[in-house]
């Protein structure tokens, strides 16, 4: 049997379970046939998304699942003659979970420039009749397409994802550019700064949660958005749990706030509630923190200014400022500030600094010199010295031995 016979029967076999579209492209990338009836608005579709080009550039010879964002796939094969591809075949497109209505408006603002009301109404109705099909289903899908295109027989594992390592799952606010995965390193950085927020009790946290949120992604654990989002809320709270145990808060209470936290996640009827809850967590846990580290020899003055140095780091700080903004005599303020904590203003100023700095050094990639600046040194080279005396290495050795890099 043919190959284009062999295809037209497992497309009739399609059609009694999941009906998919099928596509065929030749090696310059142009459409010769599709079954799909909207072939003009869903191939417009397929190459704004970016897939079209990541087809067009692969010399993969494995099965290749292609993510177009709002949980939009395709499935595809290239045919080679000699090593060169002559013929590229698509299923799809497709959906991996239920769609919800933003990810769906998401889509349909990423349309092609001057589309009309009319248009996107239209594109709103095809999308919304396109099957939903889970794992098993698609990753079968893919190796018996690529069965029938090159002879191969393969395993699940043998499919390709592109972009490699992408998340069907992502979130992309513009669809016409395909953007690369995002660095592990960089993922990394922003799981630290978040767990550092957690265990110091840094109340300027909040910063760390909105650097990890565009960093951060929900996995493809299930078919459900809202359980995906869930399952990954549940381990951020197993972390935060351990985080606040290393920053003194007490085993039985961190794990109390933990697991009712985890309950509220299961009891929530929505996506954005998770989030909600999720970030009412992750502060919750921080002012815990804060607060069980908080020195109860400190009197009620020197505890608000180590709080306000903590908060202003970036600022200009001396004890005329403190005295100033607190309301305090500047020479009692020193006299009790050096008595209560064994140091000067000054050398607790330059100490939070330096703490601060590293927790950025090793949490972000942000340049030596900004992260000079935003923890209030008044140059790199002064930054430089002040943190080798107190660390016993520069900035960049600091950064290059926690990172193992």
């Amino acid at each position: 049997m043919e190959r284009r016979e062999r295809i037209e029967v497992f497309l009739d076999l399609l059609s009694c379970t999941q009906p998919l579209y099928f596509w065929e492209y030749d090696s310059d990338g142009s459409l010769l046939r599709s079954t799909c009836p909207a072939e003009k608005m869903l191939d417009t579709i397929f190459r704004h998304t970016g897939c079209h080009e990541f087809l067009m550039d692969t010399q993969e010879s494995a099965p290749i699942l292609l993510a177009g964002g709002a949980r939009l796939m395709w499935i595809a094969a290239c045919e080679y003659n000699e090593k060169l591809p002559v013929r590229y075949y698509v299923l799809g497109p497709f959906f991996v979970s239920e769609t919800c209505a933003d990810d769906m408006a998401e889509l349909l603002r990423a349309r092609a420039p001057g589309t009309s009301e009319e248009w996107r109404s239209t594109l709103s109705a095809v999308l919304k009749e396109l099957p939903v099909l889970s794992l098993p289903f698609y990753s079968q899908y893919a190796v018996m397409l690529h069965y029938l295109v090159t002879g191969e027989k393969v395993s699940c594992s043998a499919i390709r994802y592109l972009p490699e390592e992408q998340d069907a799952a992502s979130n992309f606010s513009n669809l016409k550019v395909q953007t690369p995965p995002k660095d592990r390193l960089e993922t990394y950085r922003a799981e630290r700064a978040l767990l550092n927020a957690v265990r110091e009790g840094d109340l300027d946290g909040a910063t760390a949660m909105l650097q990890a949120s565009g960093i951060a992604r929900v996995r493809q654990y299930t078919d459900s958005p809202l359980r995906n989002a869930q399952i990954a809320c549940t381990t951020f709270a197993a972390i935060c749990t351990r985080a606040a145990i290393e920053g003194g808060l007490s085993t039985t209470l961190s794990y109390s706030i933990g697991d009712a936290y985890i309950k509220s996640f299961f009891l929530a009827k929505s996506l954005s509630e998770v989030v909600d809850i999720k970030d009412k967590m992750f502060l919750d846990f921080i002012h815990r923190v804060h607060t069980c580290r908080t020195n109860p020899k400190y009197s009620k003055m020197v505890q608000g200014s180590c709080d306000y140095i903590e908060l202003h780091l970036a600022e200009p700080l001396n004890i005329e400022t403190l005295a100033s903004r607190l309301g305090y005599a500047k020479y009692y303020l020193s006299t009790c500030f050096k008595k209560e904590t064994g140091c000067s203003v000054n050398d607790y100023i330059k100490f939070a600094r330096v703490e601060r700095a590293k927790i950025l050094l090793s949490t972000t990639n942000t340049s030596i010199d900004k992260i000079a600046e935003q923890t209030g040194f008044s140059s790199r080279n002064f930054f430089a010295a002040t943190f080798k005396r107190c660390v016993g290495k520069t900035p960049a050795e600091y950064r290059r031995e926690t990172l193992n890099v």
